[in-house]
């Protein structure tokens, strides 16, 4: 695919415009949509990838892949980052047995912040920050990188303005970017364009006519992977697109394999995508090889959703979770863990509390641990405290032993709007420096 590098120095930074030769084209949905709007089954969209072979046709050029870096371990004691929309949209950091502590960073008094995601090291912390007049396009967008201590500390914050970041009327207004394994690079879907940048140097790629409803970078490399849909709006039946890839280093756009997907997730060591789609006879669960090749089913029915990250790949690599509408409510979820061997299904229930209350959790978005023994939901209790509408906290639950249910986070409130369709939220948990 030919692409053509503009720069231009805007304040702090390089900003670098990627643009494609248009002629065919494809569509995808943004990467963040609001609770209760979101469905991993109806996402919205319209894509356009485009480009020019001869003419006519999308260019395919593969890119050369990069050196596969297994994941490493990681201990599981690092803190939990999330943000609390309601009351200014600060951003906190929990872990459990101990309460939540609000992140003074320079600035934020000022501004709305949301969707922390932990760098690979676990030593940085990433957020988007919009002016307090948020939720209009062009609101003054910057991501915030701040180092953090083990005692929660914030230093001194690299701020890098976003100049021209636009959103979709209606979705989420902020940056929400997920780190490349490399620790420089962040990715985020931005109103019909994919924005790369690099948080060293400040630059930034834009990538138009691409917009997303998920992205992950593939472990061990520079490639960014994106999958979209091109169902007409948000309520609209899913029409998911082919999976394109993105390389930082070459600057080529190719597709992965011929089948479609909406929501995706890399195995641990980079060899295996595992996606959703098939939405024309159900949604389904496939897996796929790095090079495109060997696409296959994993599970023929994972059920409906409306909330939720789509699956997400284990740590450990040997299971992949996701969630589903719980038959014959409205907006209870259950998560199921499939084993990638074999398919075989675990179905959790939603966990229940101890003491008087015992109450149940629904998930509006379910993750790992960094080591993969756990799983982290982001969740409303069945009741509730009274007058608690849009109540949410954060629970852990062993993958293993799921009744053994620990509460990390239930005082502070984060609304109605917490929850979005974020792939940053697989990142909220931070891996223990050292």
């Amino acid at each position: 695919m030919t692409v053509e590098e503009r720069g231009r120095t805007a304040g702090r930074q390089t900003v670098a415009t990627f643009v494609t030769s248009t002629d065919v084209g494809l569509g995808y949905d943004m990467l963040v949509q609001r609770r209760r709007s979101q469905r991993r089954s109806r996402t919205a969209a319209v894509i356009i990838i485009t480009a020019v072979i001869a003419g006519s046709a999308l260019a395919v050029t593969p890119a050369a892949d990069a050196p596969i870096t297994p994941a490493s371990g990681a201990a599981t004691n690092g803190w939990v980052a999330f943000d609390a929309l309601r009351g200014g949209g600060d951003i906190y950091l929990v872990r459990p047995g101990e309460g939540a502590l609000r992140l003074e960073v320079a600035g934020s008094d000022a501004a709305n912040e949301a969707c922390p995601a932990w760098s690979p090291d676990g030593e940085r912390l990433l957020f988007g920050r919009v002016s307090e007049a948020s939720g209009t396009p062009s609101s003054d967008a910057e991501l915030v990188i701040v180092p953090v201590g083990q005692n929660g500390a914030a230093g001194s914050a690299t701020v890098i303005d976003l100049d021209g970041f636009d959103v979709l009327e209606g979705f989420e207004p902020h940056p929400c970017g997920i780190w490349a394994p490399d620790g420089r690079w962040v990715a985020f879907g931005g109103a019909g364009e994919v924005w790369v940048v690099d948080t060293q140097t400040g630059t930034i790629r834009r990538l138009p006519d691409l917009r997303p409803s998920d992205l992950e970078w593939r472990p061990g490399t520079d490639q960014l992977t994106i999958a979209g849909d091109m169902g007409a709006n948000r309520s609209a039946p899913t029409l998911s697109t082919p999976v394109t890839v993105y390389s930082v280093s070459t600057g080529e756009l190719r597709r992965l394999g011929s089948d479609k997907a909406a929501h995706i997730t890399w195995s641990p060591d980079g060899t295996t995508l595992a996606y959703t789609g098939g939405e024309a006879d159900g949604p389904h669960l496939h897996l796929v090889d790095a090079d495109g090749a060997n696409e296959r089913l994993l599970d023929s029915d994972i059920g409906e959703a409306n909330q939720g990250v789509g699956p997400v790949w284990s740590p450990a690599g040997d299971r992949i979770a996701y969630q589903r509408l719980i038959v014959g409510r409205a907006e209870a979820h259950e998560v199921v863990l499939v084993n990638v061997a074999d398919g075989t299904e675990t179905v959790i229930a939603p966990p229940v509390t101890g003491g008087p209350d015992g109450l149940a959790w629904y998930p509006y978005d379910v993750t790992w641990s960094p080591d993969g023994t756990m799983l982290l939901y982001t969740a409303w209790p069945e009741g509730g405290p009274p007058g608690s509408t849009g109540y949410a906290g954060q629970i852990v639950v062993p993958a293993d032993t799921p009744s053994d249910v620990t509460i990390v986070n239930d005082e502070i409130r984060l609304g109605p709007d917490a929850d979005y369709s974020h792939r940053w939220a697989i990142q909220m948990w931070g891996r223990q420096p050292g």
